[in-house]
């Protein structure tokens, strides 16, 4: 029997706590992609799509983009992870790696663009909670990007991965990366 890697929610009102978290990880690590995600939202018409989503060890999110003007934000509730950049030719232009409030580097972030992203996690699990413009057609609201092997090829994805963070050491980390941008560089 296959294991869901989604919970929708059925109640008014969701809460999420320590044992949530918990299970959404043990439900991640017997999932065969490594992540689960507790949907906050009732169903894919909502307007706003909520998720806490867990990705575990060598989890491999290909890399992707939605539809503008659609945008998505990541915050990290646990552990720490990275978000990869890319153009359209899959040439790595950023990486921003994240952590929890605690971790002293970013914990939130907001992509208002369509740009090519992937999602990884750099602790042994890495929990985060995603919002999302709905409603959601998975065929409409997300491309994956070609140029980038796609999850059923572990050895290809694995590759890939070495090489995005192999690139991303070229490109070095900026102060905004490690510290999060001023309200004034941001239009306050």
């Amino acid at each position: 029997m296959a294991v869901s890697e989604a919970v929708f929610n059925k109640r008014d009102v969701c809460m999420v706590g320590s044992r949530t978290l918990v299970e959404i990880v043990a439900l991640a690590e017997a999932s065969p992609r490594k992540r689960a995600r507790l949907c906050l939202h009732r169903g894919p018409a909502d307007r706003v799509h909520e998720m806490v989503i867990a990705l575990v060890g060598s989890s491999y999110v290909q890399p992707h983009r939605h539809p503008l003007p659609k945008a998505e934000s990541y915050h990290v509730v646990s552990g720490e992870m990275d978000v990869f950049f890319f153009d359209d030719d899959g040439v790595l232009i950023r990486c921003v790696e994240m952590g929890d409030a605690a971790s002293g580097k970013p914990f939130l972030y907001r992509l208002s663009t369509n740009l090519w992203h992937m999602p990884l996690a750099r602790s042994k699990s890495a929990i985060f909670h995603e919002v999302y413009e709905g409603p959601f057609v998975k065929d409409v609201d997300v491309q994956y990007a070609k140029w980038a092997p796609g999850e059923s090829d572990a050895d290809a994805a694995a590759k890939f991965v070495a090489r995005a963070y192999a690139d991303a050491q070229k490109l070095g980390v900026g102060a905004e990366e490690l510290s999060g941008a001023s309200l004034k560089s941001l239009g306050g």
